[in-house]
């Protein structure tokens, strides 16, 4: 059995856009939302997070954007200080912050899904191509490029493809997950996907959800629509492939209602420059259900979905011949990551092969040989890009 391993490096390999950008890194992600369509549409909110900034840090928000900061920094800062909020009873302004962090959730799954809005990825489709049943892959990325491409090479399916049963899936209307008994890869996605929904966080309780039948692990997945969706003020956008979507999500198909005691209210705000949603707004809100690149991620609060995953990925590390790491660097908000592999490897009474493709390797080799103690000999080196070109049934068959 073979282990892949699939990080930013796997993503930022998709040329084949539609918007013919590239995913973003982490100091590039404002200049890359400039250059969406979706960066001028008064639909997509900037609102929260332009305030935060101004309010935090004194600047301009357009200029200060635009500067290179790091994503990764400007989201821990804000879920930093909605940490703080929350320890001292701060109320207000715990409901300021967590509307700013959740409208960075939803500007960053957007631009994800802008950019994978086009053809089923080349490269991704040869990797698909070059799998067996039983392999796995463990993605760190949000993105849906690997599904699409099972999907078309090996019928991959999000009823059982993801390693749990989703609460339900939307085909063109939300309907239960198949049980399946045919065996499948599966694809384990450590920090969520685009296409991963769940209610909103509750504005003012402890990371729970706004509606009392929405578990913490229950996860909603979106494929397809033939249809205008229901969503937030019927602001459905048109034109999306498979697993990718417009700025808001698809509602659940269920009514929202407070905790005893409460109630909740709607107020209108009349936006006459704004253009109407003309699709239906039922149903209650949803929010991609991704882990965001902060240094204290909060996978809890999800309930025990990313312990069983980070869990099922530990067994596969256990169990592998073969890690195949593929743009993968160990980043800095990953520490959780490298316990991983240290534990697994510790329960192993022999050392899988590695395999590391990465443009710039040395770094990620010496964390194999020092931290996890490969020696040279165990550890095949490709110094390259994942793309079309890239030979990866040499790599994989090597």
């Amino acid at each position: 059995m073979k282990l892949f391993i699939l990080g930013a490096g796997a993503s930022k390999a998709y040329g084949q856009s539609k918007t013919g950008v590239r995913m973003p890194i982490a100091c590039d992600f404002f200049d890359t939302f400039d250059k969406l369509d979706i960066s001028q549409s008064l639909w997509v909110l900037q609102g929260q997070i332009n305030l935060y900034a101004m309010e935090k840090y004194g600047v301009d928000p357009y200029t200060y954007f635009r500067s290179g900061i790091d994503i990764e920094d400007f989201h821990s800062s804000i879920e930093s200080d909605l940490l703080d909020a929350h320890a001292v009873g701060n109320n207000t302004e715990s409901t300021i912050l967590q509307m700013s962090y959740n409208e960075l959730v939803y500007l960053f799954a957007s631009v994800i899904n802008e950019i994978q809005n086009g053809p089923v990825s080349k490269p991704h489709l040869k990797l698909a191509q070059n799998l067996s049943k039983d392999d796995v892959i463990a993605t760190f990325n949000w993105d849906t490029l690997i599904e699409r491409a099972l999907e078309e090479e090996l019928s991959w399916s999000t009823d059982i493809g993801y390693g749990f049963s989703p609460k339900s899936i939307y085909r063109n209307g939300w309907s239960s997950s198949e049980n399946q008994s045919s065996k499948s890869v599966q694809l384990y996605k450590l920090h969520g996907s685009t296409n991963w929904l769940t209610a909103h966080p509750s504005l003012l309780g402890d990371f729970t959800t706004l509606n009392k039948f929405v578990a913490p692990d229950d996860v909603y997945v979106y494929e397809s629509t033939e249809q205008p969706y229901p969503c937030h003020r019927g602001r459905f956008m048109e034109g999306y492939e498979r697993l990718s979507y417009g700025y808001y999500p698809v509602n659940l198909d269920m009514v929202a209602y407070a905790p005893d005691g409460q109630e909740i209210v709607f107020i209108p705000q009349p936006k006459p420059h704004v253009e109407e949603g003309k699709a239906p707004s039922d149903g209650v809100a949803t929010i991609p259900l991704i882990i965001p690149p902060v240094k204290d991620k909060k996978y809890d609060q999800y309930g025990s979905l990313f312990e069983n995953l980070w869990e099922k990925t530990a067994s596969a590390i256990e169990k592998a011949d073969e890690i195949i790491l593929i743009g993968y660097s160990f980043p800095k908000t990953d520490i959780k990551s490298t316990k991983l592999f240290l534990d697994a490897f510790m329960k192993r009474s022999s050392k899988p092969r590695i395999k590391i493709l990465d443009p710039n390797p040395e770094r990620i080799v010496d964390k194999f040989k020092y931290e996890f103690g490969f020696t040279d000999s165990e550890i095949l080196v490709c110094k390259d890009y994942f793309s079309e070109d890239f030979d990866i049934a040499a790599m994989i068959k090597n």
